[in-house]
């Protein structure tokens, strides 16, 4: 049997794009691992998506060594990046672009260290990393790999056990997560990185006339069927800052906000700190943050270095556009009346997309590199966008900031707190603090059949959310308003909004507004269209 004992940076690319192809044409199973009843975002087409851009970039550099291959492929992934598992898919490629860095040929003990690598720089993404998910699988991976490649220089033989050992974790993610146990599902990130992998492996054989079945036969066990469903995992608001002191502790500050929230990110240095954190009530981070020092921008820090690198090869000598004072928005939306809105409300650029169309961080970016302004906040309106709008501000020399909105009818009250001509710090901060104030919630329509929160959910069946959560099932969309409002009026409430989408008639929104203020006659109400997509109603409470 053939061994391959090293790839250069052609056959990485290669086999990275191979791998794309693989996650292609299984995309849509993996999209289906997602027992959440609501049209949201989906996991296989957001990673395809990051690797079609890692791919592209790739192909530019493929013959300048493997080391830069694999920076070319971690900042096409980062560009790229498409809701969270993509996000969490480039820091993947960051952490391998580390190991393979200056190097023009990898063995496989050198490739089981750059997955390790790119293990740990995923994990580091997130303070609080949640077992169970695609995080387990790429770790797990890693390690077989290692233990592999340290008695069997064979690359294929090498991945192989880490495949193995991927396919393992994958079955074992129901009993990590006790919400996946109860579904009796996978989780979906790690399903399509073993896709991915699969066609890497597939690639690597083909180029080397390699029969992988020989392989297979000696070290993988039969495929199973899985699960097609997936809960998703839930975040509570995203709260980024950049935090200046002296003789600053990471691991004291780490310690200091971990009972705050989950999803923690905190690293830095004894002088500058970034720190990233989802929460219930972003101020009380940056009230926290205050007492160690001043919030402030980093303008340069590793990842800075290697997109600016990537940029200037990337990029023609076009310059951006000149800056003037003040602050420009941008923000997420879809529905004709939702960006009418915003940009009635001061929102500069309005990305289309939400559920089921995650924008990518490159396409954050170029709206920013519309608005002539010297600093932005970008309000992502969705959780599944919020990683991608975090790593804008690695990507530009101005600065940009991420008031982490989860919905449209946050960003409606947030903007309230605008001021362009403020100062960024204290504008983002009264953003999220005027963001408190509002409850929001959702009426849509279950697209396959689950249990959750006590609900029996049938594909076809009207549910309304509030916040991430179902918290009522109706016969049509006006009864559901009605069931949410009971559980969102309270005696401090005086004003209601409505937005209605694109499959609710002007005619059906005011019947309901006429019923609302008999039910709610000394509140203040009001009634606008917003052509969004999937939800017949967005709604707020204030």
């Amino acid at each position: 049997m053939s061994l391959l004992l090293s790839i250069d940076g052609k056959e990485f690319v290669r086999s990275v794009k191979a791998g794309c192809i693989k996650l292609e044409h299984n995309r849509d199973a993996v999209d289906m691992l997602n027992v959440f009843p609501v049209p949201d975002g989906d996991t296989g087409t957001n990673m395809y998506l990051t690797l079609l851009a890692a791919v592209k970039e790739g192909e530019k550099h493929y013959d300048k060594g493997l080391g830069k291959a694999a920076k070319a492929v971690s900042m096409g992934s980062l560009m790229g990046a498409r809701g969270n598992s993509g996000v969490i898919l480039s820091q993947v490629f960051r952490g391998v672009s580390r190991v393979l860095d200056g190097k023009t040929k990898a063995d496989a003990l050198d490739l089981a260290l750059a997955l390790k690598s790119g293990a740990d720089t995923a994990y580091e993404a997130v303070m609080k990393p949640v077992e169970g998910t695609i995080l387990t699988v790429v770790r797990e991976i890693a390690l077989a790999c290692e233990m592999e490649a340290q008695k069997d220089e064979d690359i294929v033989a090498t991945l192989m056990k880490g495949m193995q050992a991927g396919q393992e974790c994958l079955k074992k993610t129901p009993s990590m997560l006790p919400i996946l146990k109860e579904a009796g599902v996978v989780d979906a990130g790690g399903q399509g990185f073993l896709y991915f992998l699969e066609g890497f492996l597939e690639g690597l054989a083909r180029d080397n006339e390699i029969k992988l079945e020989s392989y297979r036969e000696k070290m993988l066990p039969e495929k199973t069927d899985v699960s097609r469903e997936m809960i998703d995992l839930e975040f509570q608001y995203c709260t980024e800052l950049l935090l200046k002191g002296e003789n600053l502790d990471v691991g004291e500050i780490r310690e200091h906000l971990a009972p705050l929230g989950d999803s923690m990110i905190v690293v830095g240095s004894e002088e500058l700190v970034k720190v990233h954190i989802h929460v219930n009530h972003p101020g009380k981070v940056l009230e926290s943050c205050l007492q160690w020092g001043s919030l402030s921008d980093i303008k340069i820090n590793n990842m800075l270095e290697e997109v600016h690198e990537h940029l200037n090869d990337w990029e023609s000598e076009e310059e951006m556009l000149p800056a003037v004072p003040g602050i420009g928005l941008v923000a997420v939306g879809s529905g004709d009346g939702v960006t009418e809105i915003l940009k009635s409300l001061g929102v500069n650029v309005v990305v289309q997309g939400g559920q089921t169309m995650n924008p990518s961080t490159e396409d954050l970016l170029n709206a920013c590199n519309e608005i002539n302004a010297e600093s932005l906040i970008i309000l992502p309106n969705n959780s599944n966008i919020i990683m991608a709008a975090r790593q804008v501000g690695h990507l530009s020399e101005r600065r940009i900031e991420v008031v982490a909105t989860r919905s449209v009818m946050q960003a409606v009250t947030a903007l309230i707190a605008f001021d362009p001509e403020g100062d960024i710090e204290e504008v983002c901060q009264a953003m999220n603090d005027e963001m408190q104030e509002v409850k929001y919630a959702e009426v849509t329509y279950a697209v396959r059949d689950t249990s959750m929160n006590g609900f029996q959910i049938r594909e076809g069946d009207i549910i309304g959310l509030i916040g991430d959560q179902i918290a009522v099932k109706a016969n049509d969309s006006s009864e559901a308003v009605e069931k949410l409002l009971e559980k969102m009026v309270d005696e401090d409430s005086e004003l209601l909004t409505f937005f209605y989408g694109e499959d609710v008639s002007e005619e059906q929104a005011q019947d309901l507004r006429e019923k609302i203020v008999g039910i709610y006659p000394d509140y203040e109400i009001e009634v606008h269209y917003g052509g969004q997509p999937h939800y017949s109603y967005l709604l707020s409470v204030e």
